[in-house]
């Protein structure tokens, strides 16, 4: 059995700047409303504030976009967001290849993409992508930074089903 799978992380720059400007900008924002207040005012503004700022952080930080390619089809998601799951059986599949893509011009950069109903990607870095689409004509990309291995399981299995 051909299998393919792929963990990719956000380590561009500028996703650590964000994170850390999230920190700073909450934390130092509850700290300032607060400075003239109580000590209880302080303490509870302060808690409140880690409270949002932790989860949204770690959220940056670790998310990462999982992608399979098997006998079943192609499913992909960004851990830890639930909602993001997508599976593409093989025979929902018309056409399923790798391809270039302009991630600034063409879906508005990285991450949770969609333009419209009818297209829509999921991308960390780079400019490959895993272009599906189904029989409904609706179009799905997915980043990858192994396109070969990639090419070799689709070629494995989507022209198996075709037949």
């Amino acid at each position: 059995m051909e299998i393919f799978e792929e963990k990719q992380f956000f380590k561009q720059w500028w996703v650590i700047m964000l994170a850390l400007a999230i920190i700073v900008i909450v934390i130092g924002t509850a700290y300032y409303a607060s400075e003239d207040s109580p000590e209880e005012t302080t303490v509870t503004t302060s808690v409140i504030s880690l409270l949002i700022t932790i989860p949204i952080v770690f959220t940056l930080l670790f998310i990462r976009l999982d992608t399979r390619i098997d006998d079943k089809g192609i499913s992909t998601y960004f851990r830890p967001l639930g909602f993001t799951r997508k599976t593409f059986a093989w025979d929902e599949i018309s056409e399923c290849y790798i391809r270039s893509y302009s991630p600034l011009k063409e879906y508005g950069g990285w991450g949770l993409r969609t333009l419209g109903m009818r297209s829509k990607a999921y991308n960390v870095a780079g400019n490959v992508g895993i272009q599906i689409v189904t029989n409904e004509g609706k179009k799905f990309l997915i980043g990858t930074q192994q396109p070969e291995n990639a090419q070799n399981t689709i070629n494995f299995y989507h022209k198996k089903n075709q037949a």
